[in-house]
């Protein structure tokens, strides 16, 4: 399968879930952090070759940033996170203001909190909005998470909290269990958990 093929696939399968979600985060799934069970490491899981990446996105360029897992020799191993934008992601910066062809902007990928076992990244900066039509797309691996069976992997999904503190709402994704991913499209950037 195409990696074209594969984003119409994956396109096509959260369109349905925000169809049925009735299109806004209003009606989507939402709860307290104290009741989302927020997906765990093992604690034999090797730890990230970096905590954080940083990388330029461009209008009319695509852009990936990458955390890995280190491999038995401390280089890099598995694939941890992926955040990839397309050439017209980028639509706005916090404040509104579009981005003209060329613009670029650094963008942040990195665990909320490292001292935490917890499946929770954080991306920068906040207030970005990207095209509906040519979203973001983040990927989280979940084959050095802790307990997960096949119930459990069935309930799986990315949740997005805005802050903080803030309740966590479960956006449209795609379990990809062959590879033991989770793949979503996002519109704006804010802290992901991998959680059921």
């Amino acid at each position: 399968m195409t990696i074209h093929s594969r984003r119409r696939s994956l396109a096509l399968i959260l369109l349905v879930g925000v169809l049925a979600m009735g299109c806004s985060d209003s009606t989507a799934p939402s709860r307290p952090q104290s009741d989302l069970n927020i997906l765990q490491l093992l604690p034999t899981a090797p730890p990230l070759v970096q905590n954080s990446v940083s990388f330029q996105a461009c209008q009319g360029q695509g852009a990936e940033g990458r955390l890995f897992f280190q491999s038995n020799g401390g280089g890099e191993g598995d694939e941890f996170a992926r955040l990839t934008f397309d050439g017209n992601s980028l639509s706005a910066k916090a404040d509104g203001t579009p981005f003209t062809p060329g613009e670029c902007i650094t963008i942040t990928m990195s665990l909320a909190d490292p001292q935490s076992r917890d499946l929770l990244v954080q991306l920068e900066p906040s207030g970005l909005r990207f095209d509906a039509n040519h979203p973001v797309q983040l990927r989280l691996d979940y084959g050095e998470a802790e307990g997960v069976d096949s119930d459990i992997e069935n309930r799986i999904a990315i949740w997005r909290q805005e802050a903080a503190g803030d309740p966590f709402v479960q956006i449209g994704s795609a379990v990809l269990k062959d590879q033991r991913k989770v793949e979503a499209n996002l519109v704006g950037f804010s802290r992901y958990a991998l959680a059921y």
